[in-house]
């Protein structure tokens, strides 16, 4: 009974699976999932299931089909078992027989070498149908020479007409080593008007002359689109490459201005003739294999000059991205480490990009798909990069111009944030336009799958552009209010001050900012604002150290007891100050050595760069030497001195002769000084040493040496005379 229980079982499953009733059921085959819900099934249905399954059995015919689908279903399962067991052994194999399978699907089942071989002879085929004969020929060449003459001789007039406007006007030839937007606007007409409007004459002139040979005229017509298209594609290049110029940049730039106008002509030579042969006028004049066959060709011969390009030239064009002004690389450290790195990897996605296009174009059998979208895409890409370019010289320039009036400084910084939004939207703008190539785009996403998505990313963006303008109002607000209107430059309070204002507000900003950000991605900031406050009083109290410098540091700095500039002794440490952070201070001594020193360790500090200074000196007087000869001869190096228009400047009184001020070794010791100008002290001290030596060298004078008195005894108390040596 068992058995029988068992089999009607699986009679059943099997009959709910092959019967129209089978929607009401869960489908077994299908497994189940945690994710999806199975659909509940009723007794109503459960019952007329039955009934079906009842005169299934009852009806001999039907309970017979039955059984030979159980049989049939038997033996798939067995067949997709041996499949599955071989598949294992098989492992990577099978894996790269179904990769080839399923990109043999646009060949027509065929394997790429059968394909391309099935091609290339049809395209032999029509080519020897189409090869003339000698009578034939001499037509044909007399149509190509006719077009192909016709073509030239416009092109030479153009260009005589355009060389003689330039010369008559005094307009630059060439493109200088810091081209503006003038240049660059005659240099594109000189480079493209020509052969722009020569082969749309000769097109045009082309249909209005008796045709003797279609053929001939097609291949003419060819040749000069190529031509043309080779023209327009290394004069952007050209244009695109010179917009990366700068005083660190010439000798790249000259090296592609040399070397490059060959490969990158020759590039766009071959992609415009790829795509002028799947044309369908050409098509239909070549032959469909041996104008898409010659396309290929064209377009994979594009390809590869295209990465011997990016391998030949790489270095020169890495040196354009990354060179940059000692000003930039101190001012920008994150966007030239950015640079550096873009340098070092940019021909890697443009070989990747060129090696996908072949493959893709092999493999599709499509000439005119993959690598005419990569090379639409690259023309985009420089569209770009052209349009930025032109943007970034424009700010450039405003920049310069801005710099003369203080007043003007929202109006530069808005400025230049609006030159960064036009640049975001040429970007964006890119992007689309290149998703679109490949037949996608950024608003289809946006109305699809992404919408949540594209919100969040535009919220985040908003969110940021706010805080960057933010952020460019206080700053300037800060700079005004501390260097004043009217002045030169900040002061030294003001570059003191000014860093720690602006570090203090932009993490206000940024906190601000995050805090906005995650409120309007639908987070609860309460607990995390909850949190900090706590996080932020468990740090006061286990970081007393931190709070001792951060408080003395803000009276230090309050009360302008050092500035950046200054050269102060504060205990242990003395040299001038470079840098002052919220918590430390940051010395460089006369060796050379940055000396970090916390705020809470300073005691006293000693200022040696406020109002004025003293150069003082202590001259030992020679024991031969009077004192009177030794106060005339520090006059006159005083006065010659004072004379000297450099030195003058920084000496703000005579010398002041203090008098004797000790004896050392027997010898007495002038102590004078002079009044000198902050931090001039020890320049002026050491010119003063350095004149005075070579003074008393002139006139046969030494300073004063150590004395020792020898007292020399021969032997009889009452004949004991005193001598003294030196």
């Amino acid at each position: 009974m068992k058995k029988i229980y068992k089999l009607l079982f699986i009679i059943f499953i099997s009959h709910l699976l092959i019967t129209p009733s089978y929607a009401a059921l869960p489908n077994l085959l299908k497994g189940s999932s945690s994710t999806e819900q199975e659909p509940k099934v009723s007794n109503t249905e459960l019952v007329q299931s039955l009934d079906a399954l009842i005169k299934t059995l009852e009806n001999n015919r039907q309970r017979q089909d039955l059984l030979v689908n159980l049989k049939d279903l038997r033996e798939s399962l067995k067949v997709a078992a041996e499949k599955d067991k071989k598949d294992e052994e098989n492992g990577v194999l099978t894996d790269f027989t179904e990769l080839f399978d399923f990109l043999s699907h646009d060949l027509n089942g065929q394997t790429p070498i059968n394909f391309w071989k099935d091609r290339v002879q049809l395209a032999y085929l029509e080519l020897q149908l189409l090869a003339p004969s000698l009578s034939e020929f001499s037509t044909l060449l007399y149509s190509f020479s006719i077009i192909i003459i016709i073509w030239y001789l416009i092109a030479r007039v153009l260009l005589w007409l355009i060389r003689r406007i330039n010369l008559h006007y005094k307009l630059p030839l060439s493109l200088s080593n810091s081209p503006t937007t003038w240049e660059f606007l005659l240099y594109a007409l000189e480079k493209l008007l020509p052969w722009v409007v020569a082969f749309f004459i000769t097109l045009y002139t082309s249909n209005i002359l008796p045709t003797t040979s279609p053929l001939g005229k097609g291949i003419a017509l060819l040749m000069t689109y190529a031509i043309m298209g080779g023209g327009i594609f290394s004069a952007l290049c050209f244009i695109s490459l010179s917009l990366l110029s700068g005083d660190h940049r010439w000798g790249a730039l000259r090296t592609l201005r040399r070397r490059a106008f060959r490969p990158l002509f020759s590039i766009g030579f071959f992609a415009s003739l790829g795509d002028a042969l799947s044309n369908y006028k050409i098509i239909g004049l070549l032959g469909g294999n041996l104008s898409l066959t010659l396309s290929t060709f064209n377009n994979l011969t594009a390809a590869l000059l295209a990465g011997w390009f990016v391998i030949t030239f790489r270095r020169p064009i890495a040196h354009l991205i990354r060179n940059r002004s000692f000003a930039y690389r101190k001012k920008r450290k994150s966007s030239y480490d950015f640079l550096r790195f873009l340098s070092a990897v940019w021909h890697i996605p443009v070989l990747m990009l060129v090696t996908a296009s072949l493959i893709a174009t092999i493999l599709s059998g499509d000439p005119t798909s993959a690598l005419h979208r990569a090379l639409l895409c690259a023309a985009l890409l420089i569209v770009a990069l052209v349009l930025t370019g032109l943007i970034q010289k424009q700010s450039t320039k405003l920049q310069q111009r801005a710099k003369r009036n203080h007043n003007g400084l929202y109006f530069l910084r808005l400025t230049r944030f609006g030159y960064t939004l036009l640049n975001l939207a040429v970007w964006v703008i890119f992007i689309d336009l290149a998703l679109r190539v490949w037949n996608s785009s950024i608003f289809l996403f946006e109305q699809g799958a992404g919408h949540n998505i594209t919100i969040i990313v535009i919220t985040v963006m908003l969110t940021i552009l706010t805080t960057r303008l933010v952020w460019i109002l206080v700053d300037t607000a800060i700079y005004r209010a501390l260097t004043g209107v009217g002045r030169n430059g900040p002061s030294t309070r003001a570059l003191t001050m000014m860093p720690l204002i602006r570090n203090t507000a932009l993490c206000i900003i940024l906190v601000i900012a995050t805090i906005v950000a995650l409120a309007n991605l639908g987070m609860n900031v309460t607990p995390l604002l909850a949190g900090a406050g706590v996080i932020g009083l468990a740090i006061g109290f286990g970081a007393q150290s931190l709070v001792s410098d951060l408080i003395t540091g803000l009276f230090i700095i309050v009360e302008d007891s050092l500035a950046i500039g200054d050269y102060v002794d504060v205990g242990d440490h003395k040299g001038t100050v470079e840098a002052i952070t919220i918590r430390t201070v940051s010395l460089r001594d006369i060796d050379g050595i940055v000396h970090i020193v916390p705020f809470s360790v300073i005691k006293t500090v000693k200022n040696y760069s406020r109002e004025l200074g003293f150069a003082i000196f202590r001259i030992p007087i020679a024991h031969s030497m009077g004192i009177d000869d030794a106060v005339k001869a520090v006059r006159s190096v005083a006065n010659e001195m004072r004379l000297d228009p450099i030195l003058q400047r920084d000496i703000w009184s005579p010398i002041e002769i203090q008098g004797v001020e000790s004896f050392d070794s027997g010898n007495a010791v002038l102590r004078a000084r002079f009044k000198t100008a902050p931090l001039k002290q020890f320049e002026i001290s050491r010119t003063f040493n350095l004149r005075l030596k070579r003074y008393l060298d002139k006139n046969g004078l030494d300073l004063g040496v150590p004395r020792r008195s020898v007292t020399v005894h021969n032997g009889t108390p009452d004949t004991q005379e005193p001598s003294t040596q030196s």
